[in-house]
């Protein structure tokens, strides 16, 4: 958390040190917010879930980090967004295969933690890192020694907030990615609607028969004319 805040400490005092505004950050919202809250019932069932089965909520705890990623990598047209992603995908692998998040205790010592997480219970989603566990280097071993909360944190944490801190400063500008301001600066192409091919009419119909025992004019004309009786 102190980490957090001092990203967005960082993004803001950027922000307005290149003439942005915080009034800028509702010019352009993100798109498909509503994974935010696919994130958090993730989450959610994995705390009830986890009173029958214990294991289902770092299960979920991973879902849920992979969830917001995967909406943070939508919006990659945010500088800082695919730093997120990355952050929130790596903290989401290792939960995923060490059932939870690695901590060592020797780097909360270094941070200045009073009560290591060797030193308590288990809790939630927080293990203690050691030898066998899965790509530790991805677990909470970065020291942090801010003074009101020190904490160790993980590379993942340190990208999300890198991530944080960028998408925050550039979007009080109104900056955009290269790709981003490319298929805004590429004028659109008019739709041209599909000329409709012309149907084929119908052969006329043909001429009616004529009924038998009844004479026609081309019958009149062919027949051979009668030999005329003279007196």
């Amino acid at each position: 958390m102190a980490l957090l805040l001092l990203a967005l400490a960082a993004g803001l005092a950027a922000g307005y040190a290149r003439g942005g505004r915080l009034r800028r950050l509702g010019e352009r919202p993100p798109i498909r917010s509503r994974l935010i809250l696919t994130a958090l019932g993730a989450y959610a069932i994995g705390v009830g879930g986890s009173w029958a089965w214990e294991p289902l909520l770092p299960v979920m705890t991973a879902l849920c980090w992979f969830t917001i990623g995967f909406y943070a990598w939508l919006n990659r047209e945010y500088h800082g967004a695919r730093l997120i992603a990355l952050g929130l995908a790596a903290n989401g692998l290792v939960i995923l295969l060490n059932g939870g998040m690695p901590v060592s205790p020797s780097a909360q010592v270094r941070a200045g933690v009073e009560t290591t997480v060797a030193e308590r219970p288990e809790e939630g989603v927080v293990t203690v890192a050691a030898d066998d566990t899965r790509l530790r280097w991805l677990g909470k071993t970065i020291p942090v020694a801010f003074p009101p909360s020190p904490e160790a944190v993980s590379p993942g944490d340190v990208a999300v907030a890198a991530g944080v801190a960028a998408a925050l400063a550039t979007a009080m500008t109104g900056r955009r990615t290269a790709s981003a301001r490319e298929r805004a600066e590429t004028p659109r192409r008019p739709q041209q609607r599909p000329v409709p091919r012309p149907r084929p009419s119908a052969p006329p119909p043909p001429p009616p028969e004529p009924a038998a025992g009844h004479a026609t004019m081309d019958d009149d004309a062919t027949a051979p004319e009668s030999p005329r009786v003279t007196a």
